[in-house]
Protein backbone atom coordinates (compact mmCIF):
# COMPACT_ATOMS: atom_id res chain seq x y z
CA UNK A 1 0.00 0.00 0.00
CA UNK A 2 1.61 3.65 -0.79
CA UNK A 3 1.46 6.37 1.84
CA UNK A 4 1.00 9.24 -0.12
CA UNK A 5 1.76 11.22 3.35
CA UNK A 6 5.26 9.32 3.99
CA UNK A 7 5.98 9.65 0.05
CA UNK A 8 5.19 14.00 0.73
CA UNK A 9 7.07 13.93 3.63
CA UNK A 10 10.29 12.82 1.56
CA UNK A 11 10.13 14.85 -0.92
CA UNK A 12 9.37 18.04 1.29
CA UNK A 13 12.29 16.89 3.50
CA UNK A 14 14.53 16.14 0.74
CA UNK A 15 13.87 19.46 -0.91
CA UNK A 16 14.20 21.44 2.64
CA UNK A 17 17.61 19.70 3.25
CA UNK A 18 18.77 21.37 -0.03
CA UNK A 19 17.88 24.10 0.68
CA UNK A 20 19.59 24.36 4.29
CA UNK A 21 22.49 23.08 2.94
CA UNK A 22 22.91 25.11 0.55
CA UNK A 23 22.11 28.11 2.30
CA UNK A 24 23.01 28.16 5.94
CA UNK A 25 25.43 25.11 6.66
CA UNK A 26 28.54 26.56 6.41
CA UNK A 27 26.93 29.13 8.55
CA UNK A 28 26.02 26.83 11.49
CA UNK A 29 29.43 25.44 11.49
CA UNK A 30 31.11 24.74 15.15
CA UNK A 31 34.77 24.31 15.69
CA UNK A 32 35.01 23.84 11.50
CA UNK A 33 32.42 21.17 11.12
CA UNK A 34 29.47 21.74 9.72
CA UNK A 35 26.20 19.81 9.37
CA UNK A 36 24.85 17.89 6.26
CA UNK A 37 21.01 18.22 6.42
CA UNK A 38 20.37 15.85 3.61
CA UNK A 39 22.15 12.74 5.38
CA UNK A 40 20.68 13.90 8.51
CA UNK A 41 17.53 13.35 6.86
CA UNK A 42 17.78 10.58 5.10
CA UNK A 43 18.68 8.87 8.69
CA UNK A 44 15.82 10.16 9.93
CA UNK A 45 13.20 9.12 7.03
CA UNK A 46 15.19 5.70 6.47
CA UNK A 47 13.81 4.63 10.03
CA UNK A 48 10.42 4.73 8.27
CA UNK A 49 11.01 3.58 4.96
CA UNK A 50 11.45 -0.35 3.31
CA UNK A 51 14.82 -1.46 1.85
CA UNK A 52 13.75 -0.24 -1.49
CA UNK A 53 11.97 2.98 0.32
CA UNK A 54 15.47 3.55 2.01
CA UNK A 55 17.34 3.54 -1.96
CA UNK A 56 14.91 5.87 -3.75
CA UNK A 57 15.18 8.07 -0.87
CA UNK A 58 18.81 8.06 -1.07
CA UNK A 59 18.62 8.33 -4.51
CA UNK A 60 16.85 11.55 -4.44
CA UNK A 61 18.80 13.44 -1.46
CA UNK A 62 21.81 12.56 -3.56
CA UNK A 63 20.79 13.65 -6.63
CA UNK A 64 19.68 16.82 -4.32
CA UNK A 65 23.40 17.05 -2.96
CA UNK A 66 25.35 16.83 -6.01
CA UNK A 67 23.08 19.54 -7.65
CA UNK A 68 23.33 21.90 -5.13
CA UNK A 69 27.03 21.17 -4.52
CA UNK A 70 27.38 21.34 -8.83
CA UNK A 71 29.92 18.11 -8.47
CA UNK A 72 29.32 15.09 -10.60
CA UNK A 73 26.16 13.78 -9.57
CA UNK A 74 27.13 9.84 -10.08
CA UNK A 75 29.13 9.49 -7.15
CA UNK A 76 26.52 11.29 -4.79
CA UNK A 77 23.58 9.38 -5.91
CA UNK A 78 25.30 5.79 -5.81
CA UNK A 79 26.80 6.74 -2.52
CA UNK A 80 23.67 8.05 -0.82
CA UNK A 81 21.23 5.01 -2.84
CA UNK A 82 23.80 2.78 -1.28
CA UNK A 83 23.66 4.22 2.30
CA UNK A 84 19.50 4.67 2.37
CA UNK A 85 19.43 0.84 1.18
CA UNK A 86 22.01 -0.19 4.19
CA UNK A 87 20.17 1.76 6.41
CA UNK A 88 16.64 0.78 5.98
CA UNK A 89 17.77 -2.93 5.52
CA UNK A 90 19.24 -2.13 9.46
CA UNK A 91 15.50 -1.92 10.73
CA UNK A 92 15.97 -6.08 10.31
CA UNK A 93 18.58 -6.21 13.30
CA UNK A 94 15.07 -5.48 15.69
CA UNK A 95 16.17 -2.19 17.22
CA UNK A 96 12.91 -0.37 18.58
CA UNK A 97 13.74 3.57 16.90
CA UNK A 98 14.01 5.62 19.33
CA UNK A 99 15.97 8.88 20.11
CA UNK A 100 18.99 7.52 20.74
CA UNK A 101 19.05 4.86 18.35
CA UNK A 102 17.97 7.80 16.11
CA UNK A 103 21.38 9.82 16.61
CA UNK A 104 23.41 6.81 15.98
CA UNK A 105 22.06 6.14 13.01
CA UNK A 106 22.37 9.79 11.86
CA UNK A 107 26.16 10.13 12.63
CA UNK A 108 26.51 5.93 10.98
CA UNK A 109 24.62 7.14 7.94
CA UNK A 110 26.77 9.98 7.30
CA UNK A 111 30.07 8.28 8.15
CA UNK A 112 28.94 5.53 5.43
CA UNK A 113 28.10 7.63 2.92
CA UNK A 114 30.98 9.87 3.03
CA UNK A 115 33.22 6.82 3.06
CA UNK A 116 31.65 5.50 0.01
CA UNK A 117 31.59 8.87 -1.38
CA UNK A 118 35.55 8.57 -0.93
CA UNK A 119 36.34 5.87 -2.38
CA UNK A 120 34.34 7.12 -5.33
CA UNK A 121 35.81 10.56 -5.57
CA UNK A 122 38.80 10.78 -3.43
CA UNK A 123 39.29 14.20 -1.92
CA UNK A 124 43.09 15.21 -2.60
CA UNK A 125 43.39 15.74 1.21
CA UNK A 126 41.86 12.51 3.06
CA UNK A 127 42.80 12.77 6.45
CA UNK A 128 41.14 16.11 6.48
CA UNK A 129 38.23 14.38 4.62
CA UNK A 130 37.81 11.61 7.39
CA UNK A 131 38.29 14.63 10.48
CA UNK A 132 35.59 16.49 8.36
CA UNK A 133 33.04 13.56 8.17
CA UNK A 134 33.34 12.51 11.92
CA UNK A 135 32.93 16.60 13.35
CA UNK A 136 29.69 16.65 10.86
CA UNK A 137 28.90 13.10 11.96
CA UNK A 138 28.31 14.12 15.35
CA UNK A 139 26.99 17.19 14.43
CA UNK A 140 23.94 15.18 12.48
CA UNK A 141 23.89 12.89 15.17
CA UNK A 142 22.57 15.72 17.86
CA UNK A 143 20.65 17.63 14.50
CA UNK A 144 18.60 14.10 14.22
CA UNK A 145 16.98 14.32 17.67
CA UNK A 146 14.36 17.24 16.60
CA UNK A 147 14.00 15.93 13.16
CA UNK A 148 13.30 12.07 14.17
CA UNK A 149 10.90 13.49 17.33
CA UNK A 150 9.07 15.81 14.21
CA UNK A 151 8.87 12.43 12.18
CA UNK A 152 7.47 10.46 15.22
CA UNK A 153 5.14 13.56 15.76
CA UNK A 154 3.60 13.22 12.42
CA UNK A 155 4.06 9.55 10.90
CA UNK A 156 3.99 8.05 14.27
CA UNK A 157 6.41 5.49 16.37
CA UNK A 158 6.08 2.38 14.04
CA UNK A 159 6.73 4.34 10.69
CA UNK A 160 5.23 4.02 7.54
Amino acid sequence: MIDIRFYTICGLLIWLGAALQQAVAHRLGILGFSPDFLLTFVACLCLYASRVGGAVIGFFAGLAAGATIGANLTQYVFSRSLTGFLDAWSRNFGFDANFVVAAVNAALVTIIAQMILMFFAPPSGITAFVGATIGSAMYNGVLAVPVYALLRRILGPQGA
